[in-house]
């Protein structure tokens, strides 16, 4: 019978400092689909370290709110230059995606942390997938955590390898999860995988912490839409449904209400609400907000009669 070790909180922040006082960086990996907490056991791990080396008087790794959350390739290369510091890479697919690997930046990134392993820092790179990384920052990865669902993760570090190049075994472990979806398993074993380390259980965030969270997410999303991927936020106010609705109706491109029921549609929204919006921001633009004055079918309607 295999005993599956099971970790909690205290137990994987005490390993994270052991790391941190033998003088080694310490670069953790979360994956996991979205909505499941990759962020939430990342912000966790990041503060209860913060706190354990405050309770021994030590004034490194604080954590910041607006320094520790990281979302630009100009943070993480900023991040990496530092010492003994903490940081999330809250969303680090953007920064280290495998087909991006011919990105200078990239490549600098890779860089700063394979020369910067003796500044002593612990980064949490949050992604979807781990397979999606490029393959210099896996190897690089010194703990692989999955949250498998709410509250629930599995821990996972490399195998100590001489000759193997792929110290994650991801063909092997690939097989036995192919196993366990082919059988229909709900509940895998994941003891069986050859990087398993044991299960790590953690809680919520309370709720002004998550308040937080999500005001420095929308401001450091909104940095890389503009500084990296080049992103007008004019533009893209132009592209909102309610703002293109509004540009073909004012341009006479919309024949009846059953097209703009359909595009509401389109957009997943309810036409009784998406039509109740319409009035709504065309009467802030004080422009006449009755939509059928606007449907060419009823203009056509109106010339032929001379009423037009």
């Amino acid at each position: 019978m295999v005993v599956v070790i099971k970790w909690n909180m205290k137990k994987m922040v005490a390993m994270i400092v052991r790391i941190l006082k033998s003088k080694f960086d310490c670069f953790i990996i979360i994956e996991g689909n979205r909505g499941l907490g990759k962020s939430t056991l990342a912000l966790h791990l990041t503060r209860r370290v913060s706190r354990a080396f405050k309770r021994e008087g030590s004034d490194k790794y604080k954590f910041h709110w607006d320094h520790s959350l990281i979302y630009t390739k100009k943070e993480t290369k900023r991040f990496w230059h530092k010492w003994e510091e903490v940081g999330i890479g809250d969303e680090m697919i953007n920064v280290t995606f495998n087909r991006d690997f011919y990105d200078p930046e990239q490549k600098d990134i890779v860089k700063m942390i394979n020369m910067n392993r003796d500044h002593r820092n612990l980064f949490i790179a949050c992604v979807p997938q781990f397979q999606t990384l490029d393959s210099q920052i896996k190897n690089l990865c010194k703990i692989r955590i999955t949250v498998v669902r709410r509250g629930l993760a599995i821990i996972q570090t490399p195998n100590q390898t001489i000759y193997a190049k792929d110290k994650w075994d991801q063909v092997v472990n690939e097989r036995i999860e192919r196993e366990w979806m082919r059988k229909g398993i709900t509940h895998p074993r994941y003891s069986r995988l050859t990087t398993f380390r044991g299960m790590l259980r953690f809680p919520k965030l309370r709720e002004t912490s998550e308040e937080k969270y999500q005001r420095v997410k929308n401001k450091k999303r909104n940095l890389v839409a503009k500084e990296e991927m080049g992103i007008n936020e004019d533009e893209e106010e132009a592209k909102k449904p309610i703002n293109i609705m509004i540009k073909m109706l004012q341009n006479g491109e919309i024949k009846n209400s059953t097209m703009v029921d359909g595009f509401a549609f389109a957009q997943g929204v309810k036409p009784a609400t998406f039509k109740k919006n319409l009035r709504e921001k065309l009467k802030e633009m004080n422009v006449e907000n009755k939509l059928s004055s606007y449907y060419w079918e009823n203009k056509a309607k109106l010339k032929q009669t001379g009423t037009l």
